[in-house]
């Protein structure tokens, strides 16, 4: 065999095997660092944060490969969005409201005034007008907006039994955002603190309640633990989580890849809000056979609760922000399309 043939050979038997290789197998040409708010070994970080990761991988054919950190691995989970903003982290699954110390349009950006539908927060981002706001707001601190996850609704968990909103007065409570001024308007004594710490604060004394994201969330953190009263029906509900991208790791994603990038977080999000509903009423009867106790709250004290957020938005948040007062003026329409009538 001459040598040109074998050179030849050679190359062909490269190229067949190279073919043969899954799209996935091949390294990926874009490696992004995520660090989520979801802590390691809840549901939230196995069936939404992990299962973004593997649809990235599937959506891009292994080109972009996104490397996921729980909660605290990194950094405090406050930190979170100012890190994604300098670049030190490529991308966060995050509440923003922790970056409204810098942007006071993101208050509240996680929560809503009261609870139309479940996926309120969702169809307002990707059908009523959010995304384009979103995007304004965040684009101006060097980050892009990808997209949202629904949140089921928040309880208040607690060590003594709250039955009405005239039992928040004096209560320790930890609580961030639109729900740390309503819970303070209420008369509650709010102590702010990021999510990793609240099961040692309630353990402590340091806290006797708090509000703290889902459900399925505080029940992987073993609230049920260490506060043996839940309050219900939900006090908020409709909101999101914020999945956002540093500016430039965004810039510099091929086109091609982009809109496969949104798919991917799509696809993740709706896979998780799916299990999470289910996963809700399971853990529910868990907690009653546990000797969790559920507060009923009666309708005339969840008004209260609604008339106190709604109250904090309009006249505090949308006072320090015309683009606040915007993307509440937004909202509030989406939600009047859903049939709410603001009390």
């Amino acid at each position: 065999m001459t040598s040109f043939v074998k050179k030849s050979f050679l190359a062909l038997s490269v190229a067949i095997a190279a073919a043969s290789i899954p799209a996935g197998a091949h390294a990926a040409e874009i490696t992004w660092r995520l660090q989520t708010v979801a802590s390691a070994g809840t549901t939230e970080y196995k069936n939404l944060v992990e299962n973004f990761a593997r649809h990235v991988k599937e959506e891009t054919g292994g080109r972009v490969e996104v490397k996921t950190f729980p909660a605290g691995m990194l950094m405090g989970s406050g930190q979170v969005p100012e890190a994604v903003s300098r670049g030190t982290l490529d991308m966060g699954h995050t509440y923003l409201v922790y970056y409204s110390g810098k942007e006071p349009a993101l208050k509240a950006v996680n929560e809503w005034p009261a609870e139309v539908h479940p996926m309120q927060g969702v169809t307002w981002f990707y059908e009523g007008g959010g995304a384009d706001l979103m995007r304004k707001i965040v684009g101006q601190h060097n980050m892009h907006f990808l997209g949202v996850t629904a949140l089921l609704g928040e309880q208040i968990w607690s060590k003594k039994e709250i039955k009405s909103v005239a039992d928040l007065r004096g209560v320790k409570m930890r609580a961030a955002g639109l729900a740390a001024d309503s819970f303070t308007r209420l008369g509650a004594s709010v102590v702010p603190m990021p999510g990793e710490e609240v099961y040692q604060a309630l353990q402590r004394g340091v806290i006797d309640a708090l509000e703290f994201t889902t459900l399925p969330v505080n029940y992987g953190l073993g609230l049920h633990e260490v506060a043996k009263y839940v309050v219900v029906p939900s006090y908020s509900g409709g909101g999101t989580s914020d999945w956002i991208v540093n500016a430039a790791s965004w810039n510099k994603l091929p086109a091609d890849l982009k809109p496969r990038m949104e798919a991917a977080l799509k696809k993740a999000s709706d896979e998780y809000q799916r299990s999470a509903v289910t996963e809700e009423k399971e853990l529910t009867q868990k907690l009653v056979q546990g000797g969790v106790k559920l507060v009923k709250w009666p309708e005339a004290e969840v008004r209260k609760m609604e008339a106190a957020r709604l109250a904090v938005m309009k006249e505090k948040y949308a006072a320090e922000s015309p683009l606040y007062a915007e993307k509440l003026a937004s909202q509030l329409k989406h939600l009047q399309k859903l049939g709410y009538q603001s009390r």
